[in-house]
């Protein structure tokens, strides 16, 4: 791990890492044994609620688990598990558990259970009414009832109250093989909940021929719709970006391309996107890996629907082995994070923009590691934001990185 810390902050940056750092110790990967707790599970996801705890979802044999912790990471309520029977929860980089925390200290989490064939599964849900104490019994989101793709969902609560779902689906692949026809890739479908998770609307589709295995981005478009970002294939092998907006009606709006990396590739490449709406400007900040006839690497744009384009276009990093890429923003200042392996370790690095995107600073790296870990996630809290990362060697770091300005580089 290479932290140079120079004040008080990074003193506890380190202390609270160290800590990770025991807890993942009792961690046993090759028996079943090993203590159920976010540090021994998988591809966690982080909210905080309206009261400044933060909540995470996990995945650890055969089951999706909710924890919170009242101090910031330090320690972690017992596990509650969502699902009462075991199923084969698909959890990786690209594809993990969601959680959302409402106002009313409802909590809705959603997954992708893996089903008997290859790349087959369903979108499942399930909500809390009681404040993580108990959870109902899960549903399976898609509505189509066949043994086909249903993947890499998201969930995005509005400032409405409604409750957005949207995977990659197979359906429509599945019919044209029937038919005959050829099919590329998969399709893009969402449902909507008005009643906080009681009922789900019918499956509305956006588009078809998405990339089969990207994660989804989401952020809102108003009070009541969203935007989403996802790899699309134009043309025959094109692998590049689209965004759209999406209505609880089932209306899908303003769809256009996102990125012109020129990405020719007859394969799902593993590398979603991620995407915010800018509080100064109302555009999309979004960040993405490609390595296409045009750009190679990482890049950052900001993208108007006014404009139907990208803007300020900038490569964050070209190096062979940096990928996964996560935004965030506090206090109008905007954050990247995302992993690079340089051959030995994998290193966390941050950059950020004062001016909406227009200009980056030099990267810092705040962690590194030569064993496996996750994709990071920026986490927003109410006293700034947060990283989350899961990694073998340290198991779950939470720590805040907009408190941290004297974090350098160092052996």
């Amino acid at each position: 791990m290479k932290l140079a810390l120079t004040n008080m902050a990074a003193i506890s940056l380190l202390s609270i890492a160290s800590a990770s750092i025991a807890a993942a110790n009792d961690c046993n990967d090759t028996h079943p044994s090993s203590p159920v707790s976010i540090h021994c599970g998988d591809a966690p996801s982080a909210v905080f609620d309206n009261k400044g705890r933060l909540w995470v979802a996990f995945v650890q044999d055969q089951y999706v688990y909710v924890s919170y912790s009242e101090n910031l990471g330090k320690s972690y309520s017992v596990p509650v598990a969502v699902n009462s029977e075991p199923e084969n929860v698909e959890y990786n980089g690209e594809n993990r558990p969601k959680i959302i925390v409402d106002a009313n200290s409802k909590i809705f989490i959603s997954w992708t259970k893996k089903t008997s064939p290859r790349f087959t599964g369903e979108i499942r849900f399930s909500r809390s009414n009681d404040g993580g104490k108990t959870f109902e019994a899960p549903r399976t989101i898609n509505d189509d009832g066949l043994f086909a793709g249903h993947r890499f969902e998201s969930l995005y609560l509005t400032e409405s109250g409604h409750l957005y779902i949207t995977w990659i689906d197979k359906r429509d692949l599945e019919a044209s093989i029937k038919r005959g026809e050829n099919y590329t890739g998969a399709a893009i479908y969402y449902a909507v909940s008005t009643d906080q998770g009681a009922s789900f609307s019918a499956n509305y589709r956006v588009a078809n021929n998405s990339c089969e295995c990207c994660r989804i981005a989401i952020a809102p478009h108003g009070a009541e719709n969203i935007a989403i970002l996802w790899r699309q294939i134009f043309g025959v092998t094109t692998r590049d970006h689209a965004i759209a907006v999406l209505t609880p009606e089932g209306t899908t709006q303003e769809m256009n391309r996102a990125s012109y990396d020129e990405w020719q590739i007859d394969a799902c490449p593993h590398h979603g996107p991620t995407m915010i709406q800018s509080k100064l400007s109302g555009d999309y900040h979004i960040s993405w890996f490609t390595n296409g006839d045009l750009h190679q690497g990482i890049y950052y744009a900001r993208y108007s629907f006014d404009e139907g384009k990208p803007q300020h276009v900038f490569r964050v990093d070209g190096r062979a082995g940096a990928g996964h890429p996560h935004l965030g923003e506090y206090a109008e200042t905007l954050y990247l994070v995302w992993k690079g392996f340089d051959g030995q370790s994998t290193n966390l690095s941050l950059i950020k923009s004062i001016d909406d995107g227009a200009s980056w600073t030099d990267p810092r790296i705040l962690f590194s590691t030569a064993q496996g870990s996750d994709h990071p996630l920026i986490v927003s809290g109410n006293d700034g934001l947060y990283l989350s990362w899961h990694t073998q060697e340290m198991g779950y770091v939470f720590e805040k990185i907009t408190a941290n300005e004297e974090v350098q580089p160092g052996d």
